[in-house]
């Protein structure tokens, strides 16, 4: 290592450059040529002497971009292998020249392979270079790797890096999670990401894209999440091609460098989550491991293009914290007969008002500190049919209070509260109040739950699911933002669609340990029975659904011993000829069977 002396005065000479030119466009770049030319090339080593290296750091800060930027590691066979490149705009782990600066001794992620990938890069005096040296090379490389930067580009914050490093009371870096095993899964990461004590880059929402590369087509089982807990949510959206990945028309953040997630501001739009030609594929909004029911998979590309969104704040008063997100991608070879999971994102926007708008003319009066409920539905009823859904969550910002989600029926009925935001899923016990920081989620794992889009006959109310939100209010003005000083309503759930026979898309993901049958099946005449064994006392209620997704019979919880149960199915509930659902909960888990009733 440095002595502390060389050390200090490179740091303080890099504190002047931060506090006089940190708005300029060449200083980030800047900085990480420093580092090169000043450090990293002598006689033997990146030099224009050199004959065995034609990667040199000794010209001009243009000639020296042209040789690092975008430009595979030819010289290293591995690193071509993992489709690396030297500098690969915002993938610091797919950088060679950033690993091999770096090593396992700053970052396991950043580690060389034990043969094949040479030395690690030491500097002209054969030290290495310190951690704050280091970290600048990665956060250029996260924010784009650009050679210059305009004024409004995102970009790191040499201040807050440096703070970081030099507070005696660091705050360690988010744990890192295993690995999946060779040949079952891959490990990416988004971070860090450093959020000071104060001011802009207190609190941080970005938008950072990355490519993923399969050794063939693949088919996405399980990805497990891993966030900081002052991380707000991760939103992952995944782009149809490159080309929509580069679309600037669509507001999509070209692919070489960041995007922040700005608000609007007195009629200037800024970007936002939703901007571009992309799907969400999956959410998180703390630590979750999202294993997809079996016979179901996300379909990824070969070589598939990703959105990430991470939305952070940092409620340390002293400290600047460090933070991460990872998450293990668990792939196999595609295989026709998986039904996909689909994404579907539902924001309340419009309603609550754009800040532009808000600015100019408050879209609501409210009453300060009085409470307001608002429902909104989901508008993607393009075409009518089943959806069977896995997972819901609901999402609010600050002012949020309450949160659940209805299904609706063709005749504009609630019929159902599928989703109850005061409620612990995982836990299986209410929490009595909505926590807008950690928003439970529901998983249906025991049977999908059937839902019907589509319009009634007189095309005018359509059938899903409905979002109730309840808010409480500070200010005479709320609006649709992306900081937590402003409010965001929205509600997400994943589902696979309609097929040709929906009893295969159910029993194919359904676990069912209550043995729940419909006998017979058919029911003729409007006789038959729900069936069903208990394995321990439990609160049991049950409802029949029809094919518009209207409830047509239910009973209320009750009490239940354990042992075999029948629900009588007769001709005084009147039901008509056709395709229905049986769904029994069972301590607040349900699971569905669908049946004919013929006459």
């Amino acid at each position: 290592m440095k002595k502390f002396s060389t050390l200090t005065v490179f740091s303080l000479l890099l504190v002047f450059l931060h506090a006089q030119t940190n708005v300029s466009p060449q200083s980030q770049y800047g900085r990480v040529y420093t580092i090169l030319n000043s450090k990293c090339q002598n006689a033997s080593c990146h030099s224009a002497t050199s004959t065995g290296d034609n990667l040199k750091f000794d010209g001009d800060s243009v000639a020296v971009y042209q040789q690092i930027f975008n430009h595979p590691s030819a010289l290293w066979p591995s690193s071509v292998t993992k489709n690396e490149q030297l500098v690969f705009p915002q993938e610091p782990y797919s950088s060679f020249l950033l690993r091999k600066i770096a090593g396992e001794q700053f970052d396991t992620d950043l580690s060389l392979d034990a043969t094949g990938e040479g030395n690690f890069m030491a500097t002209i005096t054969g030290d290495t270079l310190s951690k704050v040296e280091i970290e600048v090379v990665r956060q250029w490389i996260r924010y784009g790797a650009k050679q210059a930067y305009a004024a409004s580009d995102p970009k790191y914050d040499y201040g807050t890096i440096y703070s970081y490093y030099n507070d005696t009371a660091i705050i360690p870096f988010f744990a890192k999670p295993p690995k999946p095993a060779a040949g079952t899964g891959v490990q990416l990461r988004m971070g860090p990401v450093f959020l000071a004590t104060s001011g802009a880059f207190q609190e941080q929402e970005w938008l950072q894209q990355q490519v993923v590369n399969f050794p063939y087509l693949a088919q996405v089982t399980r990805i497990s999440g891993y966030m900081n807990a002052q991380s707000h949510h991760f939103l992952l959206f995944q782009y149809p091609d490159s080309a929509s990945a580069r679309d600037a028309s669509q507001n999509a953040p070209d692919i070489s460098n960041m995007g922040q997630v700005t608000p609007s501001n007195l009629g200037v739009l800024g970007t936002t989550s939703f901007d571009g030609n992309k799907n969400l594929t999956a959410a998180w909004q703390e630590t979750a491991d999202v294993s997809l029911p079996a016979g179901t998979a996300l379909m990824w590309d070969k070589k598939t293009y990703l959105d990430m969104n991470y939305h952070m704040k940092n409620y340390n008063a002293t400290t600047v914290l460090p933070c991460d997100f990872y998450f293990n991608v668990y792939f196999e070879p595609r295989n026709a007969n998986t039904l996909p999971m689909i994404s579907q994102l539902v924001n309340n926007s419009l309603s609550l008002g754009e800040e532009l708008f808000c600015a100019v003319i408050p879209p609501r009066t409210l009453p300060l500190n009085q409470p307001w409920r608002q429902d909104f539905a989901d508008g993607d009823n393009g075409s009518a049919g089943m959806r069977y859904i896995w997972m819901i969550a609901g999402h609010t910002h600050k002012f949020g209070t309450g949160y659940w989600v209805y299904v609706q029926d063709t005749s504009g009925a609630k019929t159902d509260t599928v989703y109850n935001g005061q409620y612990d899923y995982a836990n299986n016990a209410p929490i009595g109040f909505w926590d807008h920081t950690h928003p439970p989620l529901e998983y249906f794992n025991n049977g999908l739950l059937p839902v019907y889009y589509g319009t009634n006959h007189a095309g005018n109310i359509s059938g899903g699911l409905v979002a109730n939100t309840s808010w409480t209010a500070d200010t005479s003005c709320v609006h649709f933002g992306f900081t937590t000083s402003d409010e965001m309503q929205l509600f997400y759930y994943m589902y696979t669609e309609s097929v040709p026979n929906p009893t295969a898309s159910i029993n194919a993901v359904e676990e069912n340990p209550f043995k729940l049958t419909v006998q017979p099946n058919p029911v003729s005449g409007g006789n038959g029975k729900l069936v069903y064994v208990l394995t321990d006392n439990s609160k049991v209620s049950s409802e029949i659904i029809d094919i518009t997704g209207k409830v047509i019979s239910r009973l209320d919880e009750e009490s239940e011993v354990a042992g075999a149960h029948e629900i009588s199915i007769n001709s005084n509930m009147r039901i008509a000829s056709g395709i229905y659902f049986a769904r029994l909960t069972v301590n607040g888990s349900s699971f569905t069977k669908k049946f004919v009733v013929t006459e």
